[in-house]
């Protein structure tokens, strides 16, 4: 459950924070205002019944190995956050081996596009991107001291990590309006139910 909140929460902050530039290089301009493109007008990738296929494997493969990693329990959590790192990086770079380069163009293409509209639908200010910012990498720096630190054990770690957790989430409350902030949680629900669905 932590996990799955620490990885909606670090995905859809690392989504709205690239969308500050995203929003100026992506938007389209109407008379009665600015819309943000939708990730679906954006040109699609066409891919092969093949490449769907080698893609749909390495995800699949991915998915099994991480789930071995994390249930290996003769792994520090520090192993198993460098090893599913590197497990990460490796089918990232088998599924782009597969991509011609207007495909890989295409789907960074529609990445920046969410992002973008990710940004439009909370109405981030400069101001509050650039302090999301700055949270995302001081809870990411956290994060990493303590998962790094070999004298402390995982049930430590577990409970460093829990309050390093709450004073993010406080901080973002900060940031965000209370609108906002509820938007962000809707937006986060709709996430995991889609990634679970």
């Amino acid at each position: 459950m932590r996990k799955t909140w620490i990885k909606s929460t670090v995905l859809l902050l690392g989504l709205s924070l690239g969308g500050a530039a995203l929003v100026a290089q992506q938007n389209v301009s109407s008379a009665q205002g600015t819309t943000v493109q939708s990730a679906s007008t954006v040109a699609r990738p066409q891919l092969t019944a093949e490449q769907k296929k080698q893609l749909g494997g390495f995800r699949a493969t991915a998915r099994d190995q991480a789930a071995i990693i994390r249930n290996d329990q003769t792994l520090t959590a520090d192993q198993k956050q460098a090893r599913l790192k590197e497990l990460r990086a490796n089918t990232r770079q088998q599924m782009k081996s597969v991509l011609t380069p207007e495909q890989q163009t295409a789907f960074v293409n529609r990445r920046a596009v969410a992002k973008a509209r990710l940004a439009e639908k909370l109405g981030l200010t400069h101001d509050q991107q650039s302090k999301m910012k700055d949270l995302l990498i001081s809870t990411r720096q956290q994060r990493q001291a303590v998962l790094k630190n070999a004298s402390l054990t995982n049930d430590q770690k577990a409970s460093q990590l829990s309050q390093i957790r709450q004073a993010s989430k406080a901080r973002l409350a900060t940031i965000l309006s209370p609108e906002q902030m509820v938007k962000f949680q809707q937006m986060r629900k709709m996430h995991r139910h889609h990634k679970m669905g």
